[in-house]
């Protein structure tokens, strides 16, 4: 029973998905390219396993989408040395920290940096929430900048760069 089930789900989706106007299926397959496009950058330019966040567990349950092809232009493929492999957060945090609190990947950090349309603060931009009253200061930008440096990296270990993807067209080389 479970088995005719899950082929008449398989099959009212693909039935969907045939049945949906071009345009809402140019819409899901610009949605999967951007979230399989993350998740290859992920795997090849971070160190470790990809970050796992809410697109793509998203993705990967909203029923059957269109199949993409998984070559990479040979001019965009990244070479992942010892030596990027090794130093990962040693690279980003450099180019994070400039583009966060200053808005350029070259500038020194500003640790005081303070975002006027959000409680984000500090070097790397942290909000208050996700500071939450580490070493017993409010927010990020009281902290000291070792303390600052220990939880982006806290922050980098557990998420990669997706929580300052919208400062990536800055720091991204």
């Amino acid at each position: 029973m479970a088995e005719q089930m899950a082929g008449f789900a398989r099959a009212s989706a693909a039935g969907a998905w045939l049945s949906a106007s071009p345009r809402a299926q140019r819409v899901v397959a610009v949605h999967l390219a951007v979230v399989l496009s993350a998740a290859l950058v992920a795997a090849v330019v971070h160190p470790g396993p990809a970050p796992v966040g809410p697109p793509l567990a998203l993705a990967a349950s909203s029923g059957p989408q269109p199949a993409a092809s998984t070559r990479v232009p040979i001019g965009h493929q990244k070479r992942r040395t010892s030596e990027t492999r090794d130093s990962g957060w040693a690279y980003w945090s450099v180019r994070i920290r400039g583009c966060e609190s200053h808005g350029r990947p070259d500038a020194p950090p500003d640790y005081a940096a303070q975002n006027p349309r959000s409680s984000a603060s500090g070097a790397y931009q942290i909000l208050d929430g996700t500071w939450g009253g580490r070493y017993g200061v409010r927010h990020a930008s009281d902290a000291t900048p070792a303390q600052q440096e220990a939880v982006a990296a806290e922050i980098y270990r557990q998420h990669g760069t997706a929580w300052w993807m919208a400062s990536a067209p800055c720091w991204r080389p």
